[in-house]
């Protein structure tokens, strides 16, 4: 009997294919979304509409043990220029509602959350202008508890509902969040935050708004703008900023290919045009060895080290 090689195993858009809710489109180039502009195809990109299709969806992911990523904005992500296997994931609209009673404002994880922010301010809601221009959507704010100018996405935030990756769903109170600087309880765990509720103040709408104008004009007026970054790369150690060390170790400036360290914040990373991730991960690993010899500070990444980059990270330090 001649020999018959097993069957290869069905693909990601084989195994989705048919199930409501999910937009498919295998090959998708990721740096069309992300603010860095780097990074190669998901093996299979899904626009997700609703969160029944987020549970159909996680539940063919778990079952069939799929690589797996959820997208927001892609503003605090590098991706490999090989791309990603599996299936990379972005809420769509069913995500972006947002409903304002009394002084609570409730938001599905897809909104944006500057976009959230200037919408509570014109309804004379205060407490998320600090926020305003953070980068990112409502899920990833929460996901990483965003910060900005004294304010913790935390110190605002009611309740927070999951999916699971068997398809349950459940909420959580802002004490279950276990919330410290940019980190939370859900960054080690698989669950999928679908929407979360904020207690905000009453304010005058002027008065917010007038606030959100100030402050990202100091934003910005510190931040390059133009060019394709990811905001910053390493979070702040305890008492300092990283942005101080690497420009204290003579670093802006500095450049690998098409990636270069700010000349305007040191602890940013800017695409020059034409940067690869590994060129952006080598400026990473040298800023993080300088500010190591000089200063005995182990700087650690803020941006999110997709796929094997976060391999080349850990082999690059030694």
């Amino acid at each position: 009997m001649a020999f018959q090689p097993a069957p290869a195993p069905p693909s990601p858009i084989q195994l989705l294919s048919g199930l409501p809710g999910l937009e498919l489109r295998p090959g998708e180039p990721l740096s069309r979304h992300t603010t860095f502009k780097i990074g190669g195809p998901a093996e299979l990109f899904v626009e997700v509409a609703s969160e029944a299709g987020l549970s159909a969806l996680l539940s063919v992911v778990s079952r069939q043990r799929l690589p797996f990523l959820l997208l927001g904005l892609g503003s605090n992500i590098l991706i490999p220029d090989a791309g990603l296997p599996g299936v990379v994931a972005r809420l769509g609209e069913g995500f972006k509602r947002i409903r304002l009673t009394g002084t609570r404002a409730e938001a599905g994880a897809g909104v944006a959350l500057p976009l959230l922010a200037r919408e509570t301010a014109k309804a004379g809601l205060a407490g998320l202008e600090p926020l305003c221009g953070f980068p990112s959507t409502v899920g990833g704010a929460v996901w990483m508890n965003a910060g900005c100018y004294g304010t913790e996405i935390k110190d605002v935030l009611i309740s927070a509902w999951l999916v699971e990756r068997d398809g349950t769903r459940r909420r959580i109170g802002v004490a279950e969040l276990g919330a410290g600087y940019r980190s939370t309880a859900l960054q080690r765990g698989d669950s999928i935050l679908t929407r979360a509720s904020f207690r905000l103040r009453p304010d005058l709408p002027e008065t917010c708004l007038a606030r959100i104008t100030e402050l990202n004009q100091r934003r910005w007026a510190s931040l390059p703008t133009g060019v394709g970054n990811a905001g910053s790369i390493f979070k702040n150690p305890p008492g300092d900023h990283a942005g101080r060390l690497i420009d204290a170790c003579g670093l802006k400036g500095r450049r690998a290919g098409g990636a270069e360290i700010s000349d305007k914040h040191a602890n940013v990373i800017v695409n020059r045009g034409g940067a690869r991730a590994n060129e952006v991960l080598a400026l990473m690993l040298e800023a993080r060895r300088s500010v190591a010899e000089r200063f005995g500070v182990e700087l650690v990444p803020e941006v999110i080290l997709a796929g094997d980059l976060a391999a080349g990270w850990r082999e690059g330090l030694g």
